[in-house]
């Protein structure tokens, strides 16, 4: 009789990503080798793309797109490592603002057309270079970078026919007072308002960072203060929640981040 690893490790070579995902959900104790099946059954293979400094020199729109989006040093490059399931892909570093420029890394999803993930300058931080090249000025004080920010991130959600998902990252740490921060609410606003999520070509998931910071009950609440701020911005319903934290060892979320990527791209819709 096969143990449910060979079956895994079976599954993960046909590239049967939908099965996979499938007795990941009913196990409960898993170790090392049964991370390993899932991540090679969800990616084949992941490539560095195209960078650019400016909505001009984006490239043309290709395989669906998922966007990353958040603050600063909010941990963008170390959820795209752990979803990808590379140890440095994506540079990540602890000095904000490492973001300069729009990279796209292409990945190569067994039996679907792939998708590419985008990794957006961070708010706040690194905003310059890109905020010039858009609007061909300086930024001036902090404020304004972050005004040119959502401005930038609002242009992207609304010309780029590519994007499909949107996942939106924010500190949980910060999410444990009964009001979100400014700058997180201000953003979800952005993401809700953009053309993108209103006409219902992107999916918006809003995904809590470096859970691992936090108590269990510190977690939880975060979460429901995150909900509670999207279904007040949404006027209703509140979109996805997930708890992450990308450099625990397994990634924390990572699958349940893993299911909202492939269900905003249709790939695990029944056939």
């Amino acid at each position: 009789m096969h143990t449910r690893n060979e079956v895994l490790r079976h599954l993960a070579a046909l590239g049967c990503y939908r099965e996979v995902l499938a007795i990941d959900a009913f196990v409960e104790e898993k170790d090392a080798a049964h991370h390993e099946h899932v991540n090679r059954a969800l990616v084949r293979n992941v490539e560095r793309g195209p960078t650019a400094d400016s909505m001009q020199r984006l490239p043309p729109p290709a395989a669906p797109e998922v966007v990353l989006l958040g603050r600063s040093n909010v941990g963008k490059s170390s959820l795209a490592n752990a979803l990808l399931g590379r140890r440095a892909l994506a540079p990540a570093s602890p000095v904000p603002g490492r973001t300069r420029r729009f990279c796209f890394y292409d990945v190569d999803v067994p039996q679907t057309a792939g998708f590419r993930l985008v990794d957006v300058p961070g708010a706040g931080f690194a905003v310059d270079n890109v905020t010039q090249a858009l609007e061909g000025k300086s930024a001036g004080s902090a404020v304004g970078k972050v005004d040119s920010w959502r401005s930038l991130v609002l242009r992207y959600l609304d010309v780029r026919e590519s994007l499909r998902v949107v996942l939106q990252l924010v500190d949980a740490r910060r999410c444990l007072d009964a009001t979100l921060p400014e700058a997180d609410l201000a953003t979800l606003e952005t993401v809700a308002a953009s053309e993108a999520i209103k006409s219902g070509r992107a999916a918006h998931v809003l995904v809590l960072t470096k859970g691992d910071k936090l108590s269990s009950a510190e977690a939880a609440r975060a979460v429901e203060s995150l909900k509670a701020a999207a279904a007040g911005v949404y006027g209703g319903a509140s979109p996805s929640v997930i708890l992450t934290a990308a450099t625990a060892r397994p990634p924390v979320g990572r699958l349940d981040a893993w299911r909202a990527v492939l269900s905003g791209l249709g790939y695990l819709s029944s056939e």
